[in-house]
């Protein structure tokens, strides 16, 4: 069936609601053709995409589709599934209440018990809600830091971690049999579907507040800010905080549930732009932190401020450094180090944390982009008695400390931030002194993040173009820097001066230029939005070596992206 097929069939149908045909009668063949030339697809982070009519977008639709492949491949694959049930959990974004129940109906439909949340939950407390009520899996609705026109559908196994690919590609199978999305029964009545209590929140929030490392430190002359972005992050950081004994103003415009995103200029706690009420609300009540979390609040960004009183970004990286740096001193001080403790980040990741983590003899792995990966590296060492977790970190802002969670957490970071910030201000510190001080021992680094954004199917095929280009004419020179290997993660070979070689890894599409110092710049196509990314982790011993450094080996490589993708 061709995209104008399934256009007319979704036209005519009276499973499709009003809005919806609405949507379809005023669309033009293009916008046609991008809503209908494929089913929206798995990427890092489940599934993404704009909200809106037709196969390529986010709807009750779709979302039913997704569950009842995900329902076939729980009940081929869990022996009590339908007794041990899935549990469901949504941010504020629009339409995720509605998909929560459509998920939940089609569940019940096919005989397996649901729990959902009365209101909505952060993405944290759904992944320990899995393993605390035993369920075979779960399932969020959220788009996480995504734009407002965005919603998303995240799927979780028995463990509480999203599934890596050879899972997702037994759903995909399993979804990619249902020949009529617009025929999938749904029971939005049933009683199989639950309605929980405040008890698996209360048992979540308890096991965050013993995620503290020092749990008596003085919190008198501590002040934090805090904003939620109007997503599901308020009540559970505000408690937390309170709990500990922080003072913490909250920012009022953004504290409140909205499908719109009114009173943020951007929900995502990368963006700059996500901070600005909360530090303008900071410099009025002179406080010593600013932190966000993104609106299903599995991550957490934070600002401090220079004897100047300005504002300090802290990167994913730079935040995932001091954070690693203090619980590594912690256990040092109090004789508490276990050499089998390692330390998860991805690829694209700076290399300071393995410094850090290497210097204490403690081993640093890591993995591809995506959290689930560092959740699967979890429980497989559980599984064969391996290694015994202490951090897990992205540069993309998420953080896991206490493992009773598989995924980012971003109450568990905020907390955890806020005692390292407090601590340290207590001995007379700053997190900018902390991060100078650790530069100073391992050496500088700049770690910075480009993307170049691109739209629907022509967009998606030039991105794709830029990497089968790339690979063509892999830079063994970049400026006046040699490059001491490139990492090929889709053919899985690193391209030496001399010759190449295969390693073993999962596959990915993904390219690292790695320079002899352990500088390396990445590219790849994101799993969450229509962009190409460019990351970059350069590094050197003082500096300014490090700024002039990342300034010429940015320039060769953005200025070609830049020709390409403009």
């Amino acid at each position: 069936m061709n995209y104008l097929e399934k256009y007319e069939k979704w036209l005519n149908s009276d499973i499709v609601s009003k809005e919806l045909k609405e949507e379809l009668k005023s669309l033009n063949e293009n916008e046609i053709y991008e809503a209908f030339y494929k089913d929206i697809e798995f990427g890092t982070g489940g599934i993404r995409g704009v909200m809106g009519a037709g196969t390529n977008k986010m709807n009750s639709i779709m979302v039913k589709k997704c569950t009842k492949g995900y329902a076939n491949y729980l009940l081929k694959n869990y022996e009590n599934a339908k007794q041990s049930g899935v549990v469901i959990a949504h941010d504020n974004r629009k339409n995720a209440d509605k998909f929560t129940l459509a998920a939940a109906g089609v569940l019940a439909a096919m005989g397996i018990k649901s729990y959902i949340f009365y209101t909505l939950q952060p993405t944290p407390l759904l992944s320990f809600a899995v393993r605390y009520l035993k369920c075979c899996g779960g399932i969020v609705i959220t788009a996480s830091h995504n734009p407002k026109e965005y919603n998303g559908y995240k799927i979780y196994n028995q463990y509480g971690c999203q599934l890596v690919p050879k899972y997702t590609n037994l759903i995909l199978e399993e979804i990619n049999k249902i020949e009529d999305e617009l025929n999938v029964e749904c029971d939005v009545n049933s009683n199989l579907i639950t309605v929980l209590n405040d008890d698996v929140e209360n048992a979540y929030i308890k096991m965050v507040i013993n995620t503290a490392i020092r749990k008596n430190i003085d919190k008198t002359n501590f002040k934090i800010v805090y904003s939620p972005q109007h997503g599901a992050g308020y009540k559970p950081v505000m408690k937390v905080l309170a709990l500990q004994g922080y003072q913490v103003y909250d920012v009022k415009e953004q504290t409140f549930p909205s499908k719109t995103f009114e009173n943020t200029e951007s929900p995502n706690p990368e963006d700059k732009k996500a901070y600005k009420q909360a530090i303008e609300l900071a410099t009025k009540v002179n406080v010593d932190l600013v932190l966000t979390t993104d609106p299903d609040s599995d991550r957490v960004g934070s600002v401090v401020f220079d004897n100047h009183n300005e504002p300090v970004y802290l990167t994913g990286n730079e935040m995932g450094a001091i954070i690693l740096d203090y619980i590594l001193k912690y256990k040092q001080e109090n004789n508490l180090l276990n050499k089998n403790y390692v330390i998860y980040n991805t690829i694209v990741t700076s290399s300071l944390g393995e410094k850090i983590a290497n210097s204490y003899g403690i081993k640093c792995e890591q993995t591809l982009t995506g959290f689930k990966y560092i959740g699967e590296k979890i429980q497989e060492a559980i599984d064969n008695n391996g290694a015994e977790f202490l951090l897990g970190y992205e540069e993309s802002y998420g953080y896991l400390i206490n493992p009773e969670v598989r995924d980012k957490d971003g109450i568990q970071s905020a907390m955890l931030i806020s005692e390292i910030a407090c601590y340290y201000k207590n001995q007379g510190f700053t997190l900018i002194d902390i991060l100078e001080n650790i530069y100073k021992k391992y050496g500088f680094y700049i770690d910075k993040l480009h993307s170049f954004y691109v739209k629907g199917s022509s967009g998606i095929l030039k991105i794709s173009n830029f990497m089968k280009e790339l690979r063509k004419n892999l830079f063994k020179k970049i400026a006046d820097e040699e490059v001491y290997v490139i990492e090929d993660y889709l053919t899985l070979k690193k391209h030496y001066k001399n010759n190449t070689k295969d390693f073993n890894f999962e596959k990915s599409d993904v390219l690292r230029f790695v320079f002899e110092d352990g500088s390396y710049f990445a590219i790849r196509p994101s799993g969450t939005e229509p962009k190409c990314k460019i990351y970059f982790s350069i590094c050197a011993e003082t500096k300014q070596e490090v700024e002039e450094k990342y300034e010429k080996i940015s320039k060769f490589i953005l200025t070609k992206a830049e020709q390409y993708f403009n």
